[in-house]
């Protein structure tokens, strides 16, 4: 809040040079607002940027790229609030006839969150810290299920495989939402062979509820989550387990070289891409509809996660702020059984990212 009020400040300042400037051109000199506007914007641009980098951001002002760099980066945020604020302040003008100079105010207030927040996420980007080595010690993979009988028979071997293989320790959680093929009875039949737990709830409560109960019981220091369905790929798992020695969240992404999907239809990428679209802002995940990722236990510690929601990696990606890497994965359409998606969870997925818009901005408002 203290830097968000900072430059606050500094576009007050800002206001007044670009204010008297807008008036000593028109009156005194005679120009037409829109060039008297112009000039205005461009004097408290350096202004603005002066005042920035020694007080608002003197904590960044050291950052890559160096004061040139940062200057560019300033200017072209705000160029395009200079696009807004002499759109707005045309039409404010000529369609509502609003005196120019309130006009203008009215153009300054709404570019003014816009120039805030891209420079705070983009001119003035806090650097990442490198992550410290760390062996992990146990891997522990929850697995929601819902009519996945044969499907859930064919990936814990698979899992198990893999994990010894590459002399990981975990164990796996399935977490059955009551399903009529009995996936949850089958589940218990392989604990007799693998490091199995089987939570059987009551009635179909939603894939994040069943993540996080799943996470309460786990022992290991990495917790995980794949789907039922066979879609994610077992042998991505040795890489996204040693990422975690110096990351705190690895996620499997068909978004990044390397990655893809089999055997979807248009419509169906369509979709994806849309959601992934309307994610964007939200965070540096370029698969934020992704539903295979592991995480570092403490970085749970922080953050209290919607039960409700139905993308649960996105959220813990934004809410934690962990510093993430993403595995390349070939994501691969289900082998049995039919997909869950429908048009209630379409209409979850939008109510879940208004959430994330919402604590995003308190979040923003706070730095």
């Amino acid at each position: 809040m203290k830097r968000f009020l900072k430059f606050a400040t500094v576009g007050a300042s800002g206001i007044f040079v670009n204010e008297g400037l807008l008036w000593f051109f028109t009156e005194i000199v005679g120009f037409f607002y829109l060039v008297s506007s112009v000039i205005g914007i461009e004097v408290s641009i350096i202004t603005n940027f002066i005042l920035n980098e020694l007080w608002t951001f003197r904590d960044r002002s050291k950052g890559k790229g160096g004061i040139f760099g940062r200057g560019v980066k300033f200017n072209v945020v705000s160029v395009a609030g200079l696009v807004i604020n002499i759109s707005v302040l045309y039409f404010c003008t000529t369609f509502l006839g609003i005196y120019y100079l309130i006009s203008n105010l009215i153009g300054i207030c709404c570019t003014f969150l816009w120039n805030y927040f891209v420079n705070l996420g983009w001119t003035w980007k806090a650097e990442e810290k490198e992550g410290k080595t760390r062996k992990i010690k146990m891997v522990s993979i929850v697995i929601p299920t819902y009519n996945e009988k044969e499907n859930i028979q064919k990936l814990i071997p698979m899992i198990f495989q893999v994990l010894r293989k590459n002399r990981i320790k975990g164990e796996v959680i399935v977490v059955d939402d009551n399903s009529p093929d009995k996936t949850g009875k089958a589940a218990e039949q392989l604990k007799k062979r693998f490091p199995v737990k089987v939570v059987h709830r009551k009635g179909k409560l939603g894939l994040s509820s069943a993540v996080i109960e799943g996470f309460k019981i786990a022992k290991g220091d990495v917790l995980g989550v794949m789907d039922a369905d066979l879609s994610h790929p077992v042998e991505a798992l040795p890489e996204m387990v040693k990422s975690l020695e110096k990351y705190e969240m690895t996620v499997g992404s068909r978004h990044v070289p390397g990655g893809g999907i089999e055997r979807w239809p248009l419509h169906r990428r369509a979709l994806s891409k849309s959601a992934i679209l309307m994610a964007k802002p939200l965070t540096s995940l370029k698969d934020t509809t992704s539903g295979y990722f592991m995480i570092r236990r403490e970085v749970l510690e922080g953050p209290e996660l919607n039960p409700k929601g139905f993308k649960i990696c996105l959220e813990i990606a934004v809410k934690s702020g962990a510093k993430l890497k993403e595995v390349p994965i070939i994501f691969r359409d289900r082998a049995h059984g039919e997909s869950k998606l429908g048009g209630n969870v379409m209409w979850d997925y939008i109510v879940h990212l208004k959430d994330l818009y919402k604590f995003k901005i308190k979040k923003k408002l706070h730095e």
